[in-house]
Parts: structure tokens; sequence; C-alpha cells
């Protein structure tokens, strides 16, 4: 089907990230308050995904192969509004000054991904399951999506250096090199 980085079924597709901002203006909060906002936004996001996915799972059970390519279609376009929505909130934390940078990437490697998403959506629409399981997926989703790994592992380092006990990113992406 699509590439090897698909969890389950439209896991990763779900995970359509569109961010626009670059982080809030007031100061920073204390580090360990980054991390754990950034944490608890992520956790939300991947439990809200994950039912998802449980939902996509059970139309698929009852759909004629015709209608398989319109049901990921569909699903990656409401994956990419919910983590827009979760992304502005990602986009309003307030970063500490050692990883400000991070944070940036993360936001604007979403908007890349987000793109790429709804590129593949687009492309699902219509598909049958035969068409769908054909379905190469293209370099450029292929490198937004290592991209955002990237920042969230990035991300993760800084968190577990600060001293920070927490899991970001949680299931959005997997670790670069796996998948």
């Amino acid at each position: 089907m699509m590439s090897g980085r698909l969890r389950a079924s439209a896991g990763a597709l779900l995970l359509l990230p569109a961010l626009l901002g670059c982080g809030g203006t007031e100061e920073p909060e204390a580090p360990s308050m980054y991390y754990a906002d950034l944490a608890e936004i992520t956790q939300r996001l991947d439990d809200e995904n994950t039912a998802a996915d449980g939902a996509l799972h059970e139309e698929l059970e009852g759909a004629s192969p015709e209608e398989v390519g319109d049901l990921f279609s569909r699903v990656t376009m409401e994956g990419a509004d919910r983590l827009e929505a979760v992304l502005d909130e990602v986009s309003s934390l307030s970063a500490p000054e050692e990883a400000r940078a991070a944070h940036r990437e993360l936001i604007e490697a979403s908007v890349a991904m987000a793109a790429e998403d709804r590129v593949t959506a687009e492309a699902m629409a219509g598909l049958s399951s035969d068409e769908l399981g054909g379905l190469a997926p293209r370099p450029a989703y292929v490198a937004a999506e290592e991209r955002v790994d990237q920042a969230c592992a990035e991300l993760q380092d800084l968190a577990d250096a600060g001293g920070a006990d927490v899991e970001l990113c949680v299931g959005m992406f997997a670790p670069p090199g796996q998948g």
C-alpha cells in the first residue's frame, strides 16, 4: 500500500501537521512546563487519532472495495483538521531558549507534512482497494514525514537533557529510521 510507515492502516495519514506560528511571544515558560505542555498536547492528539483509526477499521469492514480510497481520503482530511487545531496550540507555546529552534522546526516541518498529507488524501479519493494498494509513497511525502520525525526526536532529546520526564510526539511519528 502506501509505505511501511503507515500505522495499522491510516495512522500516519491521520497525522497531518499544519502549523502556522513559530511560538509565543511572551516570556518563556519554565523548560519543564513547556515540555509537559507539549507532551500533553501530543498525547491528546495521539488519543484522538487512535480513536479515528479504530473507527476507520470498523468502516473498512463493511466497505466495498470501491469505497476504500474515499474512506482513507476522508479520514486523512479529518486528521489534518484535528492536527491543525492542536498545532495552533503548539504554536502558542513559548519554548525555552535552548528549544526555540527545534520548536520552530517542528512547526515548519509540520506545515510541509500537512501539505503532503492533503495531496495524498486527494490522490486516494475515488481509488478502489486494489488501486490504493498499488499507490506508492511520493518522495516528497516521505521526506516531509522524516523531517517531522527528526524535529520530534530533537525536541525529545532536549527534554531529556533538561530533565523533563515526558514523552513527546507519542505515537505521532516513528523515531527516525523506524517504520
